[in-house]
């Protein structure tokens, strides 16, 4: 007689049976897993190689500087490491300061003056950007000539010039979001790139775009003076608040924000003009004792002009660099003059005439008497400084007499050691 398997024991041979099903289940997948892992971690690190090489979609893209004339990749940004310069000590050097503009190029003459003065220099603005109607920045720049000139305890605030095109800079004033974007490129520049600031030199604008200049000078100055660096401007020559070409700058509002108002005192005769001084020293006074009453003396700069105007008959005018001046002396044999006054006051220019196939050119140009001039004027108003255009123009003795009545200057040795003394 059988007997039958009690309902417990048949139920738990089904389960024992099921748990071996599901096991040789998973083994099977286990080894089918260990057959295809070497193709997944080859597609594991591809993907991850990928996500390495493209930047999320939310990370901004830094606007490109594009250097012209053709349109090509920005250079990389410098590191931490690589901004690491000695530290910039007192400025000025001496007495007042001595701040040039130089040539988009570092090399030949302007290259031999700086390292031949940099001991006294302050400055340096090399002559790198302009802007696009967007507010884009545009030009050269030189990360070597920013060590360069901190090596040499020089301070380097690159100009942003529309020389040539005047008009691209009018939508940045008069458009707000243009103008702001215009602003962070600036700023974004100028703290990649370790400079110690930026020179405005936007020129030959409409007196209409007063309140607009204004206003975008002082925004600039407030973003600039919040990471410590400073704005330079360069200035058209003027005696009144509407003269001359700088009637859309108005230098007492904007010399409330600025930290150098450099004043152009050159070509009061100028290309396209008759023959004539090109800064006389009667017009130099008489711009700079209105400079004085508008803007705090110790922003305001005296232009320098270390070039001269050879004018052909009935033409505009030539620029001209001291040596090539000094070829035409020898080469024509031309008797120099110095004319110390004509009719409108003290003028401190030479100027000599040449006989061409066209016919007689007529030049003007600064001596080292005329420049010691200037700097009395700068030292009698108790001005900051002279602003030299440009560097490697020059005639070597200008330095000179910079050396000797601007940074051996015994009224500032005197002002110097009078708290010093008993009494003072």
């Amino acid at each position: 007689m059988r007997r039958s398997l009690p309902l417990g024991a048949i139920t738990l041979a089904i389960l024992y049976l099921a748990a071996l099903g599901v096991a040789g289940a998973l083994i099977f997948q286990t080894l089918q897993l260990a057959r295809a892992l070497p193709e997944l971690r080859a597609v594991a690190e591809q993907r991850a190689t990928t996500a390495l090489a493209a930047p999320p979609a939310s990370t901004p893209t830094a606007v490109p500087l594009i250097v012209l004339p053709t349109p090509v990749p920005p250079t990389p940004v410098p590191t931490a490491g690589d901004l690491q310069t000695e530290p910039v000590s007192y400025h000025p050097k001496s007495g007042r300061y001595i701040v040039v503009w130089l040539p988009p190029a570092f090399e030949g003459g302007a290259r031999e003056s700086f390292f031949a003065n940099a001991d006294i220099i302050d400055d340096i603005s090399p002559f790198w950007y302009s802007t696009d109607a967007s507010g884009r920045l545009y030009g050269t720049r030189n990360d070597e000539l920013v060590r360069i000139a901190h090596e040499h305890n020089v301070r380097i605030i690159p100009s942003i010039h529309n020389v040539g095109n005047p008009g691209a800079v009018v939508p940045v004033l008069t458009d707000p979001n243009r103008r702001a974007r215009h602003i962070q490129h600036i700023v974004d520049e100028v703290l990649a790139r370790n400079y110690d600031g930026i020179d405005i030199d936007y020129e030959s604008l409409d007196s209409s775009l007063r309140e607009e200049f204004t206003a975008f000078i002082r925004d600039l100055a407030a973003a600039l003076h919040a990471h410590g660096k400073l704005l330079t401007v360069a200035v058209h020559a003027k005696d009144s608040d509407w003269g001359g070409l700088g009637g859309y700058q108005d230098w007492a509002a904007i010399g409330e924000h600025v930290d150098q108002l450099r004043i152009m005192t050159y070509d009061y005769h100028w290309r396209g003009s008759t023959p004539g001084p090109v800064a006389p020293a009667y017009w130099i006074e008489s711009v700079a004792e209105y400079a004085r009453s508008v803007v705090d003396p110790s922003k305001v700069f005296i232009g320098v002009h270390f070039y001269g105007y050879d004018w052909p008959p009935g033409g505009p005018a030539t620029a001209r660099p001291w040596s090539v001046i000094e070829e035409i002396i020898n080469e024509r044999g031309a008797t120099v003059s110095f004319i110390e006054r004509n009719a409108n006051g003290r003028v401190g220019e030479s100027t000599f005439s040449y006989r061409t196939a066209q016919g007689w050119r007529e030049v003007w140009f600064m001596t080292e008497t005329g420049l010691a001039d200037k700097v009395q004027t700068v030292q009698e108003l108790d001005l900051a400084g002279i602003a030299i255009w440009q560097l490697g123009y020059e005639k070597p003795e200008y330095w000179r007499t910079v050396r000797t009545h601007m940074v051996e200057d015994p009224s500032l040795i005197q002002r110097a050691i009078s708290p010093l003394l008993p009494d003072h």
